[in-house]
C-alpha cells in the first residue's frame, strides 16, 4: 500500500516498487539481530508483563510507573497501555530521575535520549528540537510537537517563530516526559512529522493529604553557584472525591558567558526561572472526572548564551571560549500560561474526554548585531536613507501567541475483535510579531529605527481523526488510522524603514488541508515479546510570507507570497521483548523515513524567503537495553541516523547527497547503578556515559546559511545518593565529569551567518562546564 500526503510528488509511477525494497532492506537489517534475540529468548519469562488499566481510561495514573520496559505505562496511542504493546518506539524518563542527575533544562533533558537532539541558539527557550534528524537547520516550523499532557503547547507556524522558541518546562511536578519516535500526524497532527515530547504532571489524590518540599545547589566551573527551590502540595477537599495539588519553583542559573567591548558584563547569561501550577480534580462518580489546570512559567535571560567563533577555524574571536563581543545588551524572556479543563466519562463500552484548554506564550528577545555590520551602515547610511551613524545595531522583537483549543475523543475498551479511536479537533492561534531594527544615534542622543514591522496573523486548523484495531487473532494485530486536516491561515504586515523590504502593508490568506495515513501489523507470541511493521505519513502546513523586494538590491525572482506543504513517509519495523524473568529487556526497531518538498529558508540581504525545495531520506536503527542482577542496574541505547538529501537546491548550493543539519551518525547513551544499603538505609551509586558522533549546523556549501562543525563528544555523569527512614532522599551529582566544553549549536540568523559569511563571528553555543551538586527532596 503506498502512503503519501498532501502535495509531495516526484516518481509516483515507482513508487510501489521502491517501497517493495525499503521493506526488504529493513527486514535485512532486522534479521542481523534475530541470533541475538533467539538466545536471549532461550530462557523464557514465566512472569507476565503487569496487568494494564483499561486501555480507554481517561484519567492519568496515579502509581508511579515501573522502571522496565515491557511494564511503564504510556499514553502514545491517546490510550493508556504498556509501553511493549505500543507498535512504534517509545522512550520514557522519570523526572525523579532527572531531578537526582541535575538536569535542569530541556536540553539537559534530551542529551539522554540517542536520536533526539536540542540545537540551542541562545539558551533555555530558545533553539530547536529534532528527533531522528528531521531538520532542515534553520526551520520554517517545528517537526517535533511539544505536549504537556493533552495539551499541544507553543505556536504551529512560522509567523510566531515557533521553531525558534520552544516552550522550555522546568522539572515542577512532573511525573516523566514521554518521547515518541517518528510521525505521529494521524493522532497529533500537523508539526509532529519527527516526533513529539510529552510532558506528564503528577494528578490531584483525593485518597490523602501529602506534599513535598526541595532544594538544589550546585557550583558550575566558570560560572558560579545556582540553586533551585520547589515545593507541592496535595489537598484532598473530599475523600476520595476532590482534590487540589499546587506547584511552585524558583530557579536560578549562574551566567556563564561574558560580554565584551561597549556593554562587558561577567555571566552575561544568567538565567531565572519561576513556576506555580495548580490543578484541580473532581470525581463526582466512578464514571465521571472533571480536571482543570492552569500554570505560568517565566524565563528571564539577562543575554545569550553565545560566543563568537570563526566559521573557518571554529576557534573563539573575542579572547576567550565564552566571551561574546557586544554594543548592546540582549535579554531575553519567555512566559507561558496555560489554561486547561479535560472532562472524562466512562460509558462502560467506551470513554469520552473533551479536552478545552487556552495558553499566551510570548517570546522577547534583542539580539545585538556584530561590528562587521555596524561598520557597514556607517558606511551606506546616506545611500539607504538613514539619518545618521549607529554606534549600536540590534534586533528587539516580541513574538505574542493566543492558542485556543477543542478536542474530543472516544475511545473503545479493549474488545476480543475490535477497538477504536475517533476524535475531532479544533485549533485556534492569534499570532502578533513586534520587530524592530534599530540602534543608537552617533553622536548621541537620539534612536534611529532602520525597520519596523509589525505582523498580524491567524492560523485556524480543523481535523477529524481515529484509527482501528483488528485483533484477526489472539496474537496479530492490524490497526489503520487517518486524520483529515484542514487550514485557513490569514496574514497582514506593515513594515517600514530604510531597509523595508515589502514597505507598505499587505494582507494575504490561504486555505489548504492534508490527509495523514497509519498502518501497523503487530505480533505478540506470549506476554513478553511484541514484534510490529509501521507505516505512518507526516506534514508540515504551507503558509503566507511577505512578497519580497528588497529596497537596494531590486526585486527577488524566486519570491512568492505562500509557500507548500513538507511532507514525509516513514516505514519502521521493531521488536520489544523481556527476557531471563526479566531482567533483560529490549527493543530494537529500523526506520526508512522519505521526506519531499522540503521548506528551505532562502536569504535575501534584509530579508528571507521560504521556498519548497528537495527530498531527502533518512533511515535509521536504534536498540535499547535493561539489564538487571542483584543490586546492579545495567542499560544501553544507541541510534544510527543517516539522513542527506536526495534532491539538493543548487540555488543555495545545497548538494545531492548533503547530510540534513544536526543529525549525528552514531549516538549512545549508557549506564550503570549500584544498589547498597548505607547506615540501613537504601543508597545507590550510579553513572551515565553520553556518546556523540560529529554534527553540522547547516547543509554543507549553503550559501546563505553557511554550515559550522559540532564536534563529537563523550561525557561522563556520577551521581550517587541515598533514602532515609523518613522518606527524605539526598542525591549527589557531578554533570560532565570529564569537564568536556564542545560546540552544541548556533545561532543561525540572516545577519550573523551572512556576517560569518564573510569572516565575521559565528555565534556558537558550548556545553556546560563541569558541575557539582546536591539535590534534597522532603515528602511529607
Amino acid at each position: 500500500m503506498q502512503f503519501h500526503s498532501g502535495s509531495a510528488s516526484g516518481g509516483a509511477g515507482r513508487r510501489p516498487y521502491a517501497v517493495i525494497n525499503r521493506w526488504q532492506r529493513m527486514i535485512g537489517v532486522s534479521l542481523l539481530c534475530i541470533p541475538v534475540l533467539v538466545a536471549a529468548q532461550s530462557s523464557p519469562n514465566s512472569t507476565s508483563a503487569s496487568t494494564a488499566p483499561p486501555a480507554g481510561d481517561s484519567r492519568a495514573s496515579k502509581a508511579k510507573p515501573a522502571t522496565t520496559l515491557g511494564e511503564i505505562i504510556v499514553t502514545a496511542n491517546r490510550r493508556r497501555e504498556p509501553s511493549r504493546e505500543v507498535p512504534m518506539h517509545v522512550d520514557t524518563v522519570q523526572a525523579s530521575d532527572l531531578q537526582k542527575v541535575g538536569a535542569r533544562t530541556l536540553s539537559d533533558y534530551v542529551s539522554y535520549q540517542p536520536g533526539v537532539f536540542f540545537a540551542s541558539s541562545g539558551g533555555a527557550g530558545e533553539g530547536e528540537l529534532i528527533m531522528r534528524g528531521v531538520s532542515t537547520g534553520n526551520q520554517t516550523s517545528p517537526t517535533v510537537s511539544v505536549y504537556m499532557d493533552d495539551v499541544p503547547v507553543g505556536g504551529s507556524t512560522e509567523y510566531a517563530s515557533a521553531a525558534t522558541f520552544v516552550f522550555d518546562a522546568a522539572l515542577m511536578d512532573l511525573d516523566h516526559i514521554e518521547f515518541l519516535y517518528g510521525p505521529q500526524g494521524t493522532l497529533y497532527g500537523a508539526g509532529s512529522m519527527g516526533g513529539l515530547v510529552k510532558y506528564v504532571t503528577n494528578k490531584p489524590d483525593a485518597s490523602g493529604f501529602s506534599g513535598s518540599a526541595g532544594f538544589d545547589i550546585s557550583h558550575t566551573q566558570q560560572a558560579g553557584m545556582n540553586y533551585t527551590e520547589r515545593a507541592t502540595l496535595n489537598i484532598p477537599l473530599v475523600q476520595d472525591k476532590a482534590a487540589l495539588r499546587v506547584s511552585v519553583m524558583d530557579q536560578h542559573s549562574a551566567g556563564l558567558y561574558r560580554a565584551v567591548g561597549e556593554t562587558p558584563s561577567h555571566g552575561d547569561d544568567r538565567t531565572h526561572t519561576q513556576g506555580v501550577r495548580a490543578q484541580l480534580e473532581v470525581d463526582p462518580t466512578d464514571k465521571l472526572t472533571f480536571n482543570l489546570s492552569a500554570m505560568v512559567q517565566r524565563i528571564a535571560a539577562d543575554g545569550l548564551s553565545m560566543a563568537d567563533y570563526s566559521l573557518a577555524t571554529g576557534q573563539p574571536l573575542s579572547g576567550g571560549p565564552y566571551n561574546r563581543q557586544l554594543n548592546h545588551r540582549e535579554p531575553f524572556t519567555q512566559t507561558l500560561q496555560l489554561y486547561s479543563f479535560h472532562a472524562g466519562y466512562d460509558f462502560g463500552w467506551a470513554n469520552l474526554d473533551w479536552i478545552s484548554s487556552y495558553q499566551n506564550f510570548v517570546n522577547h528577545s534583542v539580539q545585538d548585531y556584530p561590528d562587521g555590520f555596524l561598520v557597514l551602515y556607517n558606511q551606506l547610511y546616506p545611500a539607504l536613507g538613514g539619518d545618521s551613524a549607529l554606534s549600536s545595531l540590534y534586533v528587539d522583537s516580541q513574538y505574542n501567541v493566543h492558542k485556543a483549543s477543542q478536542e474530543i475523543r472516544l475511545t473503545s475498551r479493549k474488545g476480543d475483535h475490535f477497538d477504536w479511536l475517533a476524535g475531532l479537533w479544533f485549533n485556534r492561534e492569534d499570532e502578533w510579531e513586534q520587530y524592530a531594527l534599530e540602534g543608537a544615534n552617533l553622536p548621541p542622543p537620539g534612536q534611529s529605527i532602520l525597520l519596523a514591522q509589525r505582523v498580524n496573523s491567524r492560523y485556524q486548523e480543523y481535523a477529524g481523526y481515529g484509527d482501528v484495531t483488528w485483533h484477526i487473532t489472539p496474537t496479530i494485530d492490524l490497526a489503520a488510522g487517518v486524520r483529515a486536516s484542514g487550514n485557513s491561515q490569514h496574514l497582514s504586515n506593515f513594515e517600514d524603514g530604510s531597509v523595508a523590504g515589502s514597505p507598505g502593508g499587505f494582507r494575504e490568506s490561504m486555505v489548504s488541508d492534508d490527509i495523514t495515513k497509519m498502518l501497523t501489523a503487530s505480533y505478540r507470541p506470549d506476554t513478553t515479546h511484541s514484534y510490529y511493521m509501521r507505516a505512518s505519513t507526516g506534514y508540515r502546513p504551507g503558509g503566507l510570507q511577505a512578497p519580497v523586494q528588497s529596497t537596494v538590491f531590486g526585486s527577488n525572482p524566486n519570491a512568492k507570497d505562500t509557500f507548500g506543504s513538507d511532507t514525509l513517509q516513514s516505514y519502521e519495523l521493531g521488536y520489544k521483548g523481556s527476557h531471563l524473568d526479566g531482567r533483560l529487556n529490549v527493543g530494537i526497531d529500523a526506520y526508512d523515513i522519505e521526506w519531499h518538498n522540503m521548506q528551505l529558508i532562502t536569504y535575501t540581504v534584509g530579508n528571507a524567503i521560504i521556498e519548497n525545495a528537495g527530498d531527502s531520506r533518512i533511515d535509521g536503527l536504534e536498540l535499547q537495553v535493561t539489564y538487571a542482577t542483584g543490586p546492579w542496574q545495567l542499560s544501553g541505547s544507541g541510534a544510527y541516523t543517516d539522513a542527506r538529501t536526495l534532491q539538493g537546491n543548487p540555488q543555495q548550493g545545497i548538494e545531492d547527497g548533503a547530510r540534513l543539519p544536526y543529525s549525528a551518525r552514531e549516538t549512545a547513551t549508557l549506564a550503570a547503578k549500584y544498589n547498597f544499603r548505607l547506615a540501613g538505609d537504601a543508597a545507590y551509586a550510579g553513572a551515565n556515559l553520553r556518546l556523540s558522533s560529529q554534527r553540522n549546523a547547516g547543509f554543507e556549501g549553503d550559501s546563505s546559511d553557511p554550515d559550522f562543525n559540532l564536534p563529537g563528544f563523550a561525557m561522563l555523569d556520577l551521581d550517587t545518593g541515598m533514602t532515609l527512614h523518613s522518606g527524605v532522599s539526598v542525591d549527589l551529582y557531578l554533570r560532565n565529569a570529564l569537564d568536556r566544553r564542545v560546540a552544541i549549536g548556533t545561532l543561525n540568523s540572516e545577519s550573523v551567518s551572512f556576517l560569518a559569511s564573510v569572516g565575521g563571528p559565528m555565534l556558537v553555543q558550548l556545553s556546560t562546564p563541569r558541575t557539582l551538586g546536591v539535590s534534597v527532596n522532603v515528602p511529607f
